[in-house]
């Protein structure tokens, strides 16, 4: 078995009943001899995996290690809870509402929830859509400086859509008045005949950027449905923003 494998089940060995370990505890539940895994715990003490006990004899968790795994944690739950926002929306909306993260210079779906209406209209999950040629992305992208989008486009527009910003200085427009309003809206771009509407949400703990947008049929969302979509998301932000309870 290889050393990165033999690391992974030491550190399974954690748990927190059994915060500190010895080479004999660890020996015992792995079925390794006490001389391998000696050199072993040693090895990952010294790459900063784990740490002395605090009474001089045995290991405990590295200080880096733990504090990685909350940030997983943090992180993880602020996606949950961001999917079950767009899960409410789109129940009180009918229409599907999606969870984004930005990968390079796309918006990539994290999580999808189909509503109750029968006219239903969305990318699947998974797909790829330009940052700066969707909802989702303009919203994302308006949480950045003028600077910091210039930086990540190259001062350059995708042009995916007739309805996409037709230039540089287009899109910096639109990402203004998406900051005064603080939502973003599209027609007709990533799909023909429909719209989206979405909010950009951040983790007040770690800082990851996400958007909630809720897709819908055009010729089925009415100037009331759309006003109290827009105000769902807004609600919706205003609570993930909050500091973790």
């Amino acid at each position: 078995m290889s050393t990165l494998k033999n690391s992974v089940h030491v550190l399974r060995c954690f748990t927190p009943s059994r915060p500190e370990l010895t080479v004999t505890e660890v020996a015992t539940w792995l079925g390794l001899p006490k001389s391998n895994v000696s050199r072993l715990l040693r090895a990952m003490h010294e790459a900063g995996m784990l740490d002395a006990a605090g009474r001089g004899r045995g290991y405990r968790l590295g200080e880096w290690l733990q504090d990685l795994g909350q940030m997983a944690t943090q992180t993880q739950t602020f996606q949950a809870r961001a999917s079950a926002a767009a899960r409410r929306v789109s129940d009180q909306m009918g229409y599907s509402g999606y969870v984004s993260v930005l990968v390079g210079t796309h918006m990539v779906g994290l999580a999808h929830h189909v509503g109750g209406n029968t006219q239903q209209v969305g990318v699947p999950l998974g797909g790829r859509l330009p940052v700066d040629a969707c909802a989702t992305g303009r919203a994302l992208l308006a949480t950045m400086g003028d600077g910091e989008v210039r930086q990540l486009l190259g001062g350059r527009v995708s042009l995916a859509a007739p309805q996409s910003p037709r230039d540089f200085d287009e899109l910096l427009s639109r990402l203004r008045q998406i900051r005064e309003q603080g939502f973003a809206e599209s027609q007709h771009e990533a799909l023909p005949g429909a719209g989206a509407v979405a909010v950009a949400v951040a983790d007040p703990q770690t800082g990851e950027r996400l958007s909630l947008c809720l897709t819908y049929s055009l010729l089925a969302l009415g100037p009331a449905d759309r006003k109290r979509a827009i105000e769902l998301l807004l609600q919706e932000r205003r609570n993930l923003m909050r500091s973790h309870p």
